[in-house]
């Protein structure tokens, strides 16, 4: 993971592919990702039992809801042509 200050910045970084455009997410919307409901009870004792199954389904909602609901961002391969 690479850290820019804004997204013209990464583009002008020398070893910018633009294949991983699709990677830029926003810090509130990164914040938002690892601020859901499950991941805030990760210490919990019942957190494998209780919250870890709704985990990837939470993260495909709010990443759907943030607009990245492709497969760069689902982790499933894309479609072939």
């Amino acid at each position: 993971m690479n850290l820019f200050r804004s997204e013209e910045h990464a583009r002008r970084w020398e070893q910018f592919r633009p294949e991983s455009d699709e990677g830029f997410i926003s810090l509130p919307e990164l914040a938002g990702l690892f601020g859901t409901e499950s991941r805030q009870h990760m210490l919990d004792a019942d957190y494998l039992s209780r919250w870890y199954p709704m985990r990837a389904a939470e993260r495909r909602e709010y990443l759907a809801r943030i607009g990245k609901a492709s497969p760069f961002w689902l982790g499933t391969p894309a479609p072939s042509a």
